[in-house]
């Protein structure tokens, strides 16, 4: 009878460790344990803050995932690498913002599910798939933009037109042409990789291939939103005499052009890549020979069934205050109410979505009224990721968001602009930023990364003016 008993206690040990070596149940397993980042996720894709491009990611991820013919069981190292990612969420859950938590699990997945032959690229597919767009334009736009400006003076210069790089504004004769946000190419830098992570999968590309690809992919978007600068300098300067349209052909045609030079790499590529796999790859396999002892392999069953267990009970919560800077003790003045009023703005109540976010944000947040003119101040006391611009929350709440061009008023203060528009209401959004020293901010990545490395001092009061156009 013991020995019976014994014999089914073994083969249900066996089974569920060969039901943990399932790609597709070991995937089931992660996104039920880790249910409130998988809730962060779809909650993110579906209030429209960000570009919903990540839902093409996840298509093209999980279709070659199902295409994939190397499901024969996880390896070693992919176990390990779960394992290691899983790791990250228990220990650093109170610290990690809901992105980093997002990436780790993206990192577990594609450990369960790429495609071992094409395994950078397949795994670039499910980062891309997570909403980074938003995040990288606030920490990147503005670094992207101060380099932009250098290189496209440096670069103007040679043709001898005389211009200076002052931040992330050209300055030509007198005038100022402003690279702004949309101008970063963030977006570009993006579809270069996503197209470039598709080739990979594609013509399975080797892990050496597959790292040159996407720098490859990398380097051709960052050269043409360059090159793209400079054309668009000869228009705003007045040089050249084109419509507005101008702006969209002269992005579209330089992007096509880095996704050809991408393709043509990963071509030629393909066909000189041999189909034999190596070390990392057979180490990703089924029955692969990667472990420390044969104690510490026995062992990842265990670890990844404890490691679940705790994500699942505790809950991957995390805190949105990463990056942020230290607050400051200072209170916007009387003063300034006063001078409000003065101009004709009048005190109005926050709606209950608005109320709701100024419990969160580090600053005050007020909403005053003029007729169909409506003024957002928000008093920001430290440097910190939760400001945005207010055309964020216009597009997540149905509005589809067109830029304008800057606006530069009599009094020499400049506004970003955008056109919000939802079936016939159309509101023209205007948008700046200012401190106490004089200083002042048309996007906020420039404003968060001025703030935070002390170039600046808060608090500083954001505008948002909002007109509803007949």
């Amino acid at each position: 009878m013991v020995v019976m008993e014994t014999g089914k206690v073994r083969w249900s040990m066996s089974g569920a460790v060969g039901l943990l070596k399932s790609p597709i149940a070991l995937s089931i397993l992660i996104l039920l344990a880790c249910w409130p980042v998988c809730r962060w996720y779809f909650a993110r894709m579906l209030d429209g803050s960000d570009e919903p491009w990540g839902g093409l990611a996840l298509f093209a991820a999980v279709g070659f995932s199902v295409a994939s013919r190397s499901w024969n069981g996880l390896g070693g190292a992919r176990l390990w690498g779960v394992c290691s990612c899983l790791f990250g969420l228990v220990v650093f859950q109170n610290v990690f913002t809901p992105l980093i938590q997002g990436i780790l699990v993206a990192g577990a997945l594609s450990f369960a599910l790429a495609d071992r032959r094409c395994w950078i690229g397949h795994t670039g597919l499910f980062l891309l798939s997570l909403p980074l767009i938003s995040s990288l334009q606030f920490y990147g736009g503005y670094p992207l933009r101060l380099l932009i400006g250098k290189l496209s003076s440096a670069m103007l210069n040679v043709f001898g037109q005389h211009v200076e790089s002052a931040g992330s504004t050209l300055l030509w004769r007198g005038e100022a042409i402003v690279i702004d946000a949309p101008c970063s190419g963030v977006q570009m830098l993006w579809g270069s990789a996503f197209f470039a992570c598709l080739l990979i999968c594609i013509n399975r590309l080797r892990a050496g291939k597959s790292l040159q690809a996407l720098q490859i992919a990398s380097l051709s978007a960052f050269v043409a939103n360059v090159v793209r600068n400079c054309l668009l300098f000869f228009i705003e300067s007045g040089q050249v005499a084109f419509g507005d349209w101008a702006h969209d052909v002269v992005g579209i045609l330089l992007f096509v052009g880095a996704l050809a030079f991408v393709g043509w790499f990963s071509m030629r590529a393909s066909r000189k890549d041999s189909t034999s796999t190596g070390k990392l790859e057979r180490s990703f396999a089924g029955g692969s020979s990667f472990s420390p002892s044969s104690l510490l392999a026995r062992s990842q069953p265990a670890v990844l069934a404890i490691l679940c267990l705790i994500l699942f009970t505790r809950g991957a919560t995390a805190s949105d205050r990463l990056f942020d800077g230290p607050r400051t003790n200072e209170i916007r003045s009387i003063e300034f109410e006063a001078k409000l009023l003065e101009q004709g703005w009048l005190p109005m109540s926050l709606d209950d979505a608005s109320a709701r976010y100024a419990k969160g944000f580090p600053g005050r947040i007020e909403l005053y009224g003029q007729g169909n003119r409506r003024l957002v101040v928000r008093t920001i006391e430290r440097a910190t990721r939760r400001f945005h611009l207010s055309k964020d929350c216009y597009r997540a709440i149905g509005y589809s968001i067109e830029p304008m061009s800057l606006l530069r008023q009599a009094d020499g203060t400049m506004w970003s602009r955008v056109m919000a528009t939802r079936g016939q209401e159309r509101i023209e959004v205007r948008e700046r930023v200012v401190s106490q020293d004089g200083a002042e901010w048309t996007d906020a990545s420039s404003w968060f990364w001025s703030a935070f490395l002390g170039k600046t001092q808060g608090p500083w009061i954001a505008y948002s003016e909002s007109i509803a156009l007949p």
